[in-house]
This record gives structure tokens, sequence and C-alpha cells, in this order.
């Protein structure tokens, strides 16, 4: 674990802990596109990702903002692509609706993998945790679009 102090523009100090995620979980290393491929829920925030094959994603009720006691109060659904993004120092998944861009944090608790979206101000430590659900094979079809 590496701990950082940072000093922001305008004399804010802030620390910077590398090495632990939400909930003091490790940061998911050698992400393969095959692990993320299937149906992803998240109970606490009612949320499903579906992550296919091809790139494509759809997302169902994902949250957007969050009162201080993690209570949803704003929520966006859609479809839209994705990647694993290994641009930083830790891969992350990468959803892309329209023209947003959202990343996810990709950890691990006791060997399986989580997917984590930072909701809102990342100071305000809200966040939705999705566990995968259902399974579907990396060359498996999906829905064309008429």
């Amino acid at each position: 674990m590496e701990v950082a102090a940072y000093f922001g523009p305008d004399g804010a100090v802030g620390l910077r802990v590398r090495g632990v995620g939400w909930g003091g979980y490790p940061p998911a290393k050698n992400v393969h596109d095959s692990q993320l491929i299937g149906t992803w829920r998240a109970r606490e925030c009612d949320a499903t990702l579906t992550l296919n094959p091809d790139g494509s994603a759809s997302a169902t009720g994902m949250p957007t903002e969050m009162e201080l006691d993690g209570k949803v109060t704003q929520r966006v659904s859609g479809d839209g692509t994705w990647e694993i993004d290994e641009s930083g120092v830790e891969q992350q998944l990468e959803l892309v609706m329209g023209d947003q861009s959202t990343p996810f944090d990709l950890y691990r608790d006791k060997g399986r993998l989580l997917v984590a979206l930072t909701v809102g101000d990342p100071d305000d430590m809200n966040s939705c945790t999705l566990t995968r659900h259902s399974k579907m094979a990396a060359n498996a079809p999906t829905a064309v679009q008429q």
C-alpha cells in the first residue's frame, strides 16, 4: 500500500491511498475482457450493467448522484460501449453512453471480481459495487438492432 499527501492549488491538503479500494478491497490486476462479459448487479444501488462480447453494453438504473447517506437521487439507463482502460496505474472498466464516459474501478474480494462505480463527489465516498450474476460466452452472439 502506498500513502501520499498532496496539496491542492487552493491550499487544501489531501491524502491518497493506493493499493486499497472501497471497502478495503485490493485493486484487481490482469483483468481480461472475458472476465467482465455478462450481467452485473448492485443490490444496494438497484442497478444492472450488461457487458457483451462485442463491446456493447446496457445499463439500467445506474446512479449518478447520491446523498451522503447513500440514498440515490439520480439515475441513468441506456446503451453504449465498454472496454478495459489500462492507461492509468490500475485497470478500469470504461463505459461510454452517448457523450458520457464513466470509469468503474476493478477490485477483488477473496478472488471474486467486483466492479465499483464512484457516485458523485469522490470525497463523499459514495459508491455502487456490482457483482457478476451471469456469464455469457465470449463468442456468443448479441442482438442486432434493425
